[in-house]
């Protein structure tokens, strides 16, 4: 790829995902103040606004990372982006995703329905005390719902499915198909689901903020997340990045409207 049709590429990439971090910003306060710092330590700290201006450095240098492996790697392995197609001025590019979205919008409502129900009615039982306080950390305001949108729907898509996806599936590629043909559908199923669940896995540390990792919290954070994530990583494969961060999107939009309807939050 030239350099400069990669530049506007991962120019391109990298802003769409650089608006999920800012729109993380917002959250991070009330994420801060739970972390286990002595009340003491807090003296010694910067002010908020740099603390959390520190916290999106971490976020911003692995969406940059990540967008620059996926542009190295997918596109060889058959996976595409129609913002990355745009960018570089290949069709259809953004005029293929209405004809996607139909497909994206259910893989990201159903799988968030059983979320839902599987939270409520097997997870939350099963963790007691844990899930009781899962629950009331679970508040969907405009600023959270934001936030899941654009940093999960976007930003966390560019990491766990451009990236991280692209990355296992050439692996198996090079290990199984000696970087030959096209990579079979198990190698590319093993992506998908190894991927979702470290999609699952990423999720452990800020809940690790509200209740302690127990053996049930941890199972249902790896086994909720990794739901959706299979759904997005299948649409990646099947169909495009953008599909499946609509369907991302989507399943963030289903538990703002399930929390306001009846108070169920994941």
């Amino acid at each position: 790829m030239r350099p400069a049709r990669f530049g506007r590429r991962f120019a391109a990439l990298f802003a769409a995902g650089f608006a999920g971090v800012l729109a993380l910003a917002p959250t991070l306060p009330a994420m801060l103040r739970t972390a286990p710092i002595p009340p003491e330590a807090w003296e010694a700290l910067p002010p908020m606004p740099v603390l959390v201006a520190l916290s999106l450095i971490q976020p911003t240098l692995l969406l940059a990372g990540a967008v620059a492996l996926g542009l190295v790697l997918a596109p060889g392995l058959g996976l595409r982006s129609h913002l990355s197609e745009s960018a570089a001025g290949e069709a259809p590019g953004l005029r293929a995703l209405p004809r996607e979205a139909p497909l994206a919008l259910a893989l990201g409502t159903a799988p968030s329905v059983l979320v839902l129900a599987l939270e409520a009615w097997v997870f939350r039982p099963w963790m007691g005390e844990a899930g009781a306080a899962l629950a009331a950390e679970g508040e969907r305001t405009l600023t959270v719902t934001l936030a899941g949108v654009l940093y999960g729907g976007i930003t966390e898509e560019l990491m766990m499915r451009w990236g991280l996806m692209s990355l296992l599936a050439w692996a198996g590629w090079k290990l199984f198909r000696r970087g030959r043909g096209e990579p079979g559908a198990a190698t590319m199923w093993a992506a998908v689901v190894l991927a979702a669940v470290l999609f699952g896995a990423g999720h452990l540390g800020a809940v690790a903020t509200v209740a302690p990792l127990t053996t049930a919290v941890v199972a249902r954070t790896l086994v909720l997340n990794a739901i959706a994530g299979i759904a997005f990583g299948w649409l990646f494969w099947r169909r495009s990045l953008e599909a499946a961060m609509l369907a991302h999107m989507a399943g963030h939009l289903v538990f703002t409207l399930a929390d306001v309807l009846g108070g169920v939050a994941v």
